[in-house]
């Protein structure tokens, strides 16, 4: 039996426990070794693109399934089977799993960069991806302030009215993204842009930078300054970022970030103690996401488990019927010579 779980059910499943409890879980399965996750497929096409990521972890496997149509927007699918039996167990309108996966891995890496956390943050960017990050902070870390940029001074006020609001917190909005991330001892960078969207110089030293934006090689966001100034950059999937990510991509082929700088999430023990900066021009920590297909599985397992306690979602039968092995033994029979 599938059960479907739209956006409106992952909304009211994604308590704070289960959203940092899926972002621990992928990190530790990773480190375990329990991880099968191949290179996610991009097809490019005239109207935009077509992207497809399988993995598989724990007892569970899927794939997710996005779709770009320019001047349009985005689609999300996820198929959640399980492992033991085959079984098609959930359906997915994963633009909120997406979403909230994205918001709880940066989370759990600006934990790890800055365990005190922090009152004071810096945001560049006001959409979907930036009020989620923000509402996710603002419950992990006892924020106070936060400057907020983006170029539309009427979405930026409104962003910073409306979070100020919710979270009971002072969202102030500013005229430059300088001004956002200049006093902040942590910045968040959510945004879909093809360019540096702020000066890496004007980050202040012993500054966290959380970059979630650049998940192409032909989106930018941080520069080679700031890229150059961090002592270790972190990120979710070392494979993946080098591949994916515009900034970091430019960042190795100019020099600017030695290969030797980027560590997995995984490689590190629950915490960031390992990672430093150096004295001198490497006074910066950063983290570099591309979203991983485990980070999604891991969510909506946690959601399907959480639905089916609470009784949520829509049944859907049996979408997917098994054909079955005609043998047991699963080898053909041996031929016999000269048999027609």
């Amino acid at each position: 039996m599938s059960l479907f779980l739209g956006s409106e059910d992952v909304r009211a499943l994604a308590t704070q426990d289960v959203l940092m409890d899926a972002a621990r879980a992928a990190v530790r399965a990773e480190r375990d070794g329990t991880v099968v996750m191949p290179p996610r497929l991009d097809v490019d096409l005239p109207t935009g693109f077509l992207r497809v990521m399988p993995a598989a972890m724990g007892e569970v496997m899927g794939v997710k399934v996005m779709t770009l149509v320019k001047g349009l927007g985005n689609r999300y699918l996820l198929l959640l089977y399980s492992q033991p039996s085959g079984d098609l167990v959930a359906v997915l309108d994963a633009d909120e799993i997406t979403r909230l996966r994205t918001a709880a891995t940066t989370a759990l890496a600006g934990q790890m960069l800055a365990p005190a956390g922090a009152k004071q943050l810096g945001l560049l960017g006001s959409g979907f991806e930036a009020e989620s990050h923000l509402r996710l902070l603002a419950r992990v870390w006892p924020l106070e302030r936060v400057t907020v940029y983006s170029p539309t001074v009427e979405r930026r006020n409104a962003f910073a009215a409306r979070m100020s609001e919710e979270l009971g917190v002072s969202v102030v909005p500013v005229e430059r993204p300088e001004d956002a991330v200049c006093e902040a001892e942590v910045s968040v960078l959510a945004t879909k842009a093809t360019e540096p969207v702020v000066d890496g110089g004007a980050f202040p030293a012993g500054a966290v930078v959380l970059s979630i934006g650049s998940t192409r090689p032909d989106l930018r966001e941080l520069d080679r300054n700031a890229l150059g100034r961090a002592g270790a950059v972190l990120v979710d999937d070392a494979t993946q970022v080098r591949r994916e990510s515009g900034d970091v991509i430019d960042a190795l082929g100019c020099g600017a970030l030695a290969g030797d700088r980027i560590v997995s999430m995984a490689e590190l023990d629950g915490d960031g103690s390992r990672l430093s900066h150096d004295d001198g021009a490497r006074d910066l920590l950063a983290f570099k996401s591309v979203g991983t297909a485990v980070q999604d599985l891991a969510l909506a397992g946690s959601m399907l488990g959480a639905a089916r306690a609470e009784g949520r979602g829509r049944e859907l039968g049996e979408l997917v019927s098994l054909k079955a092995f005609a043998l047991s033994s699963g080898n053909f029979p041996p031929v016999t010579k000269g048999a027609a």
